[in-house]
Protein backbone atom coordinates (compact mmCIF):
# COMPACT_ATOMS: atom_id res chain seq x y z
CA UNK A 1 0.00 0.00 0.00
CA UNK A 2 1.45 3.14 -0.85
CA UNK A 3 1.93 5.62 2.23
CA UNK A 4 1.05 8.95 2.09
CA UNK A 5 4.05 11.62 3.37
CA UNK A 6 3.57 15.20 4.47
CA UNK A 7 5.85 17.91 2.40
CA UNK A 8 6.68 21.23 3.82
CA UNK A 9 8.22 23.55 0.89
CA UNK A 10 8.10 26.64 -0.80
CA UNK A 11 5.95 27.18 -3.80
CA UNK A 12 5.05 30.36 -6.41
CA UNK A 13 1.42 30.19 -7.73
CA UNK A 14 1.03 29.53 -11.64
CA UNK A 15 -2.54 29.25 -11.56
CA UNK A 16 -5.58 28.47 -9.80
CA UNK A 17 -8.85 26.90 -11.14
CA UNK A 18 -12.54 27.23 -8.95
CA UNK A 19 -13.74 24.05 -8.18
CA UNK A 20 -17.63 23.16 -7.16
CA UNK A 21 -18.78 26.15 -4.73
CA UNK A 22 -15.88 26.27 -2.00
CA UNK A 23 -12.53 24.78 -3.83
CA UNK A 24 -9.85 25.56 -5.98
CA UNK A 25 -7.38 23.53 -8.06
CA UNK A 26 -4.03 25.43 -8.14
CA UNK A 27 -0.66 24.26 -9.72
CA UNK A 28 2.55 25.20 -7.51
CA UNK A 29 5.52 25.72 -8.67
CA UNK A 30 7.49 24.11 -5.46
CA UNK A 31 11.51 24.27 -4.72
CA UNK A 32 11.62 20.42 -3.68
CA UNK A 33 8.99 18.40 -6.00
CA UNK A 34 8.79 21.13 -9.09
CA UNK A 35 5.56 21.85 -10.63
CA UNK A 36 2.48 20.13 -9.22
CA UNK A 37 -1.78 20.43 -8.54
CA UNK A 38 -3.16 21.06 -5.37
CA UNK A 39 -6.63 20.65 -4.13
CA UNK A 40 -7.36 23.26 -1.62
CA UNK A 41 -10.90 22.24 0.04
CA UNK A 42 -12.47 25.77 1.06
CA UNK A 43 -9.98 28.02 0.15
CA UNK A 44 -13.02 30.22 -1.86
CA UNK A 45 -15.37 30.11 1.53
CA UNK A 46 -14.70 33.96 3.15
CA UNK A 47 -13.01 33.11 6.28
CA UNK A 48 -11.05 30.60 4.46
CA UNK A 49 -7.27 30.26 6.27
CA UNK A 50 -6.10 30.36 2.53
CA UNK A 51 -6.41 33.94 2.53
CA UNK A 52 -4.97 35.73 -0.55
CA UNK A 53 -2.04 33.08 -0.67
CA UNK A 54 -3.10 30.79 -3.78
CA UNK A 55 -3.46 33.70 -6.00
CA UNK A 56 -1.48 33.69 -9.47
CA UNK A 57 2.44 35.35 -7.97
CA UNK A 58 2.17 34.39 -4.56
CA UNK A 59 5.43 33.11 -2.90
CA UNK A 60 4.38 31.24 -0.13
CA UNK A 61 5.11 28.42 2.10
CA UNK A 62 2.78 25.51 1.88
CA UNK A 63 2.16 22.07 3.34
CA UNK A 64 0.53 19.14 1.61
CA UNK A 65 -0.28 15.35 1.68
CA UNK A 66 1.68 13.73 -1.02
CA UNK A 67 0.69 10.35 -2.65
CA UNK A 68 3.03 9.58 -5.69
CA UNK A 69 -0.12 7.67 -7.25
CA UNK A 70 -2.06 11.23 -7.12
CA UNK A 71 -2.17 13.28 -9.80
CA UNK A 72 -3.74 16.02 -7.18
CA UNK A 73 -2.48 16.46 -3.70
CA UNK A 74 -4.19 17.83 -1.19
CA UNK A 75 -2.72 21.53 0.41
CA UNK A 76 -3.29 21.54 4.25
CA UNK A 77 -1.79 24.83 4.39
CA UNK A 78 -0.22 27.95 2.96
CA UNK A 79 1.01 31.42 4.18
CA UNK A 80 3.13 34.31 2.28
CA UNK A 81 6.89 34.12 2.50
CA UNK A 82 6.47 37.32 0.99
CA UNK A 83 3.58 38.89 -0.18
CA UNK A 84 4.70 41.21 -2.95
CA UNK A 85 2.31 44.15 -2.46
CA UNK A 86 3.55 46.71 -4.67
CA UNK A 87 4.28 43.95 -7.49
CA UNK A 88 0.25 43.91 -7.62
CA UNK A 89 0.03 47.67 -7.11
CA UNK A 90 1.70 48.69 -10.70
CA UNK A 91 0.08 47.06 -14.19
CA UNK A 92 2.99 46.64 -15.73
CA UNK A 93 4.77 44.17 -12.95
CA UNK A 94 1.65 42.67 -13.11
CA UNK A 95 1.70 41.72 -16.95
CA UNK A 96 5.69 40.82 -16.69
CA UNK A 97 4.71 38.22 -13.78
CA UNK A 98 1.45 36.35 -14.86
CA UNK A 99 3.71 36.36 -18.55
CA UNK A 100 6.83 34.84 -16.32
CA UNK A 101 4.29 32.48 -14.36
CA UNK A 102 2.26 31.70 -17.33
CA UNK A 103 5.45 30.72 -19.20
CA UNK A 104 7.37 28.21 -16.06
CA UNK A 105 3.88 26.69 -16.03
CA UNK A 106 3.88 26.19 -19.81
CA UNK A 107 7.48 24.74 -20.09
CA UNK A 108 8.18 22.63 -16.43
CA UNK A 109 7.34 18.91 -16.39
CA UNK A 110 5.59 17.71 -13.75
CA UNK A 111 7.01 16.65 -10.54
CA UNK A 112 10.60 17.76 -12.13
CA UNK A 113 12.26 20.02 -9.24
CA UNK A 114 14.38 22.67 -10.80
CA UNK A 115 15.63 24.75 -7.89
CA UNK A 116 17.54 27.15 -10.09
CA UNK A 117 14.52 27.90 -12.69
CA UNK A 118 12.61 28.16 -8.47
CA UNK A 119 15.28 30.83 -7.68
CA UNK A 120 14.95 32.79 -10.80
CA UNK A 121 11.48 32.70 -10.52
CA UNK A 122 11.50 34.08 -6.82
CA UNK A 123 14.49 36.46 -8.25
CA UNK A 124 12.50 37.81 -11.23
CA UNK A 125 9.32 38.29 -8.52
CA UNK A 126 11.29 40.55 -6.04
CA UNK A 127 12.70 42.63 -8.48
CA UNK A 128 9.11 43.13 -10.11
CA UNK A 129 7.95 43.87 -6.45
CA UNK A 130 11.01 46.66 -6.24
CA UNK A 131 8.65 48.85 -8.65
CA UNK A 132 12.00 49.95 -10.42
CA UNK A 133 11.76 51.83 -13.58
CA UNK A 134 12.10 49.88 -16.80
CA UNK A 135 10.59 46.51 -15.25
CA UNK A 136 9.88 45.63 -18.80
CA UNK A 137 13.39 44.26 -19.34
CA UNK A 138 12.95 41.37 -17.07
CA UNK A 139 10.45 39.53 -19.33
CA UNK A 140 13.21 39.20 -22.52
CA UNK A 141 15.91 38.44 -19.31
CA UNK A 142 13.70 36.02 -17.59
CA UNK A 143 12.76 34.10 -20.65
CA UNK A 144 16.74 33.84 -21.85
CA UNK A 145 17.61 32.49 -18.17
CA UNK A 146 15.04 29.95 -18.36
CA UNK A 147 15.69 29.03 -21.75
CA UNK A 148 19.66 28.77 -20.59
CA UNK A 149 19.02 26.65 -17.46
CA UNK A 150 16.52 24.38 -20.10
CA UNK A 151 19.63 23.83 -22.04
CA UNK A 152 19.25 25.48 -25.06
CA UNK A 153 21.66 28.73 -23.93
CA UNK A 154 21.24 31.53 -26.74
CA UNK A 155 25.03 31.05 -28.19
CA UNK A 156 25.87 34.82 -27.81
CA UNK A 157 29.26 36.06 -28.68
CA UNK A 158 30.65 39.38 -28.31
CA UNK A 159 32.91 39.78 -31.50
CA UNK A 160 30.07 38.93 -33.45
CA UNK A 161 27.31 41.33 -31.99
CA UNK A 162 30.48 44.06 -31.98
CA UNK A 163 30.52 42.85 -35.75
CA UNK A 164 26.54 44.17 -36.44
CA UNK A 165 28.08 47.56 -37.76
CA UNK A 166 25.31 48.57 -40.76
CA UNK A 167 21.29 49.11 -39.27
CA UNK A 168 20.90 45.78 -39.52
CA UNK A 169 21.98 42.36 -39.12
CA UNK A 170 20.51 38.47 -37.76
CA UNK A 171 19.45 36.19 -35.17
CA UNK A 172 19.98 32.65 -35.30
CA UNK A 173 16.71 30.91 -33.99
CA UNK A 174 18.67 27.97 -34.21
CA UNK A 175 21.16 28.96 -31.75
CA UNK A 176 20.08 32.27 -30.15
CA UNK A 177 23.41 33.81 -31.94
CA UNK A 178 23.36 37.35 -33.36
CA UNK A 179 25.55 38.25 -36.50
CA UNK A 180 26.38 40.65 -38.53
CA UNK A 181 24.30 40.89 -42.22
CA UNK A 182 26.02 39.31 -45.15
CA UNK A 183 28.12 37.09 -43.29
CA UNK A 184 29.58 34.43 -45.91
CA UNK A 185 31.41 31.80 -43.52
CA UNK A 186 29.34 29.94 -41.03
CA UNK A 187 25.93 31.48 -41.95
CA UNK A 188 23.33 31.10 -39.19
CA UNK A 189 20.27 28.79 -39.50
CA UNK A 190 17.11 29.87 -39.41
CA UNK A 191 18.15 33.43 -39.76
CA UNK A 192 15.64 36.54 -38.40
CA UNK A 193 16.81 39.57 -39.68
CA UNK A 194 16.59 42.65 -36.64
CA UNK A 195 17.93 45.97 -36.04
CA UNK A 196 21.22 46.42 -35.00
CA UNK A 197 19.41 48.09 -31.73
CA UNK A 198 17.69 45.33 -31.35
CA UNK A 199 20.15 42.93 -31.59
CA UNK A 200 22.35 44.68 -29.07
CA UNK A 201 19.51 45.01 -26.45
CA UNK A 202 18.92 41.27 -27.03
CA UNK A 203 22.77 40.24 -26.68
CA UNK A 204 22.52 42.01 -23.17
CA UNK A 205 19.33 40.52 -21.82
CA UNK A 206 21.02 37.00 -23.03
CA UNK A 207 24.39 37.81 -21.57
CA UNK A 208 24.50 40.76 -18.43
CA UNK A 209 23.34 40.18 -14.97
CA UNK A 210 20.27 41.58 -13.88
CA UNK A 211 21.14 44.93 -12.37
CA UNK A 212 23.17 45.47 -15.90
CA UNK A 213 19.92 44.21 -17.82
CA UNK A 214 17.80 46.86 -15.38
CA UNK A 215 19.87 49.76 -16.47
CA UNK A 216 19.13 49.64 -20.09
CA UNK A 217 17.28 51.64 -21.92
CA UNK A 218 14.99 50.62 -25.05
CA UNK A 219 12.55 52.74 -26.71
CA UNK A 220 9.38 51.08 -26.95
CA UNK A 221 9.71 50.26 -30.82
CA UNK A 222 13.37 48.93 -29.66
CA UNK A 223 11.80 47.00 -26.77
CA UNK A 224 9.00 45.13 -28.67
CA UNK A 225 11.58 44.09 -31.71
CA UNK A 226 13.32 42.19 -28.77
CA UNK A 227 10.35 40.85 -27.22
CA UNK A 228 9.50 39.38 -30.66
CA UNK A 229 13.11 38.52 -31.30
CA UNK A 230 13.14 36.03 -27.95
CA UNK A 231 9.51 35.00 -28.59
CA UNK A 232 10.56 33.67 -31.91
CA UNK A 233 13.89 32.01 -30.38
CA UNK A 234 11.77 29.99 -27.99
CA UNK A 235 9.19 28.96 -30.24
CA UNK A 236 11.61 27.36 -32.43
CA UNK A 237 12.82 25.82 -29.31
CA UNK A 238 10.16 24.70 -27.63
CA UNK A 239 7.57 24.05 -30.18
CA UNK A 240 4.10 24.79 -29.21
CA UNK A 241 4.84 24.90 -25.74
CA UNK A 242 5.34 28.46 -25.91
CA UNK A 243 2.20 29.76 -24.13
CA UNK A 244 0.27 32.61 -26.37
CA UNK A 245 -2.73 32.59 -24.02
CA UNK A 246 -2.32 36.21 -22.22
CA UNK A 247 -0.68 37.95 -25.53
CA UNK A 248 -3.52 39.38 -27.06
CA UNK A 249 -4.61 41.02 -23.49
CA UNK A 250 -1.09 42.19 -22.91
CA UNK A 251 -0.63 43.54 -26.35
CA UNK A 252 -3.33 45.50 -25.54
CA UNK A 253 -2.02 47.11 -22.03
CA UNK A 254 1.78 47.71 -24.06
CA UNK A 255 0.30 49.74 -26.63
CA UNK A 256 -2.02 52.27 -23.79
CA UNK A 257 1.63 52.31 -22.04
CA UNK A 258 3.69 53.16 -25.22
CA UNK A 259 1.15 55.96 -25.94
CA UNK A 260 1.45 57.59 -22.73
CA UNK A 261 4.99 57.60 -22.66
CA UNK A 262 5.39 58.89 -26.56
Amino acid sequence: MTQRSIIRTEAVVLRSLDYGETSQIVTLFTREKGKLGVMAKGARRPKSSFGATLQPMAYTQVVFYYKPTRTLQTLSESSHVESFHSLRRDLKSITVGLRIVELVDALMEEENAQPDVFALLVRTLRRLDATETRVTNLWPYAQLRLARMLGVAPAVERDRVEAVQGDEGLLSLADGGVYPDGIRDAAPAEPRRASRAALRAYAVCARADLDTVMRLEMTPAVRREVEALVRDFLRYQFDDAYPDRSRSVIAQIEQASDATEA
